[in-house]
C-alpha cells in the first residue's frame, strides 16, 4: 500500500514539474514586440525601405510595420494614425494562423490626398492593448503641380528644407539622360539618417524628372568630400515598389564615387575611404 502512495506521490510530482515547466513554455511566447518601424514601404523580404519620423504629403503611404514574437491565429491586430486636427484614420488586421515571429504592416495612404500636414500620432495595438505609440510629421508638398522644371525644383529645395537639408545643386545631363541632385552631408556617421538623406534624394530627382534614366545624388562631407551615389531609375522604382530587397540595392545597384574637391581628383580606393572615415567596410 506505502508503494502505491509513494508512486502516485511521484507522479502527481511530475505532473506538477510538467505543469510549471508548460507554463514557463508559454511565458516564454507571450505576445510581445520585437521590432518596428515607421517606414515608406517594405522590400523584397518584408523589411523596411527605411526608417524615418518625416514624410511628404506627396509619398504614397505611411507604413507603420511591426514585428512580433508569439503571435496567435484570431489576434487582432489594429493601428491608428491620428491627425494634428479631424478623424483618425485606422487600419485592421486579424491573423489567420499562429506564428512564432511575423512582421504586420498598417497604412496611412497618401498620394495627394487632402490630409492635414503637422505632427501626427500612431499607435499599434492587439486585442485592444496598446505595444507601441510614436509620432512623425507629414509636410505639405505640391511638386508635381509646378508648371516649370525650375519651379519644382525651388519647390524640391524648399520642402527639403522642411526635411533637415541644406540642396547646393539640383540639374540634368541631357548627354547622359541623368538627373543630379547634390546637398550637405546631413550627418558625420552612417546612420540610418544618412540612408534616408540619399533616399529623399532619389525620389526628390524621379518627380522632378520622371523621365530620366540614371539618378545620382551627391553629399558634401566638410567641404572636402563628395561622396556620390548613382543608380538606375529602374532599379530605384522597383525597390521603391518592394520588388527587390535593400541588401541587393544598396550593394549591387548603387554605384558608389567620392571625389577630393581640394585636391580635385577621385579618389580610386572607395572602399578604403569609407573605412578610414567612418570605420565600416562599405
Amino acid at each position: 500500500m506505502m508503494q502505491v502512495v509513494a508512486l502516485v506521490r511521484k507522479t502527481l510530482l511530475l505532473f506538477c514539474i510538467l505543469g510549471l515547466l508548460l507554463g514557463i513554455g508559454q511565458e516564454a511566447l507571450a505576445l510581445r514586440v520585437l521590432d518596428w518601424a515607421l517606414c515608406h514601404g517594405l522590400d523584397k523580404d518584408g523589411l523596411p525601405l527605411d526608417r524615418t519620423d518625416k514624410f511628404s504629403t506627396e509619398d504614397q503611404a505611411v507604413v507603420f510595420w511591426v514585428f512580433l514574437e508569439g503571435a496567435q491565429k484570431g489576434d487582432e491586430c489594429h493601428f491608428v494614425f491620428l491627425p494634428p486636427s479631424g478623424p483618425p484614420v485606422e487600419s485592421f488586421l486579424i491573423l489567420e494562423e499562429t506564428q512564432e515571429y511575423i512582421g504586420v504592416k498598417g497604412e496611412l495612404p497618401l498620394g495627394g490626398k487632402p490630409l492635414p500636414s503637422g505632427t501626427w500620432r500612431a499607435s499599434f495595438s492587439v486585442s485592444g492593448e496598446t505595444l507601441v505609440e510614436t509620432s512623425f510629421t507629414l509636410v505639405e508638398s505640391s511638386i508635381v503641380e509646378s508648371a516649370s522644371r525650375d519651379e519644382a525644383i525651388r519647390r524640391t529645395t524648399s520642402l527639403l528644407s522642411k526635411f533637415g537639408y541644406t540642396v547646393l545643386d539640383v540639374g540634368f545631363l541631357e548627354e547622359d539622360n541623368e538627373a543630379y541632385i547634390r546637398m550637405e552631408m546631413g550627418t558625420h556617421s552612417l546612420d540610418q539618417a544618412f540612408w534616408n538623406q540619399i533616399g529623399v534624394g532619389f525620389d526628390s530627382l524621379k518627380r522632378i524628372f520622371p523621365d530620366a534614366s540614371w539618378l545620382v545624388v551627391q553629399l558634401v562631407l566638410d567641404r572636402e568630400y563628395v561622396l556620390s551615389f548613382q543608380v538606375k531609375a529602374y532599379d530605384f522604382d522597383i525597390w521603391r515598389r518592394g520588388f527587390l530587397s535593400s541588401d541587393e540595392f544598396w550593394k549591387k545597384r548603387v554605384l558608389r564615387y567620392v571625389y577630393n574637391i581640394r585636391k580635385r581628383e577621385e579618389v580610386k580606393d572607395v572602399r578604403g575611404f569609407y573605412a578610414e572615415k567612418f570605420g565600416v567596410v562599405f
